[in-house]
């Protein structure tokens, strides 16, 4: 069997009702897609259901890797040590801050970072 003729096999099935819908519906009207005040008022929220800590969201992971970065202090100058094997937003993020990222290569066996390589690859500024 060829894997065009196998059916569609959803991971799971979405749970979307019509509030939903017209949110989405409200919020493309409204014309503020990635701000605004449903961020907002997610983000009160998502503030309120963890003990009132501050929170912000971001449009993407990427996004909220270049501001965890520069949270971070990292700038021109440093190195930062990175899986070879990883998704590319993760160096993106720190060469945007005029850092450098130093990929170190990864376990064959689980694929997380090399304990050994990671150790090799620090440096002063690091």
């Amino acid at each position: 069997m060829s894997a065009r003729n196998l059916p569609y096999l959803p991971f799971a099935r979405p749970t979307i009702d019509e509030s939903m819908v017209e949110a989405v519906g409200d919020t493309l009207r409204s014309l503020w897609i990635t701000s605004g005040p449903q961020v907002l008022a997610f983000e009160k929220a998502l503030s309120e259901y963890h003990g009132g800590r501050p929170v912000r969201v971001f449009s993407s992971a990427t996004a909220a890797l270049e501001v965890a970065v520069l949270t971070a202090g990292i700038g021109p100058g440093d190195e930062v040590i990175i899986p070879a094997q990883t998704f590319f937003a993760c160096a993106n993020a720190v060469a945007r801050t005029g850092a450098t990222p130093v990929f170190v290569d990864v376990d064959p066996i689980t694929r997380n970072l090399d304990l050994n390589a990671a150790e090799a690859a620090i440096t002063p500024r690091t």
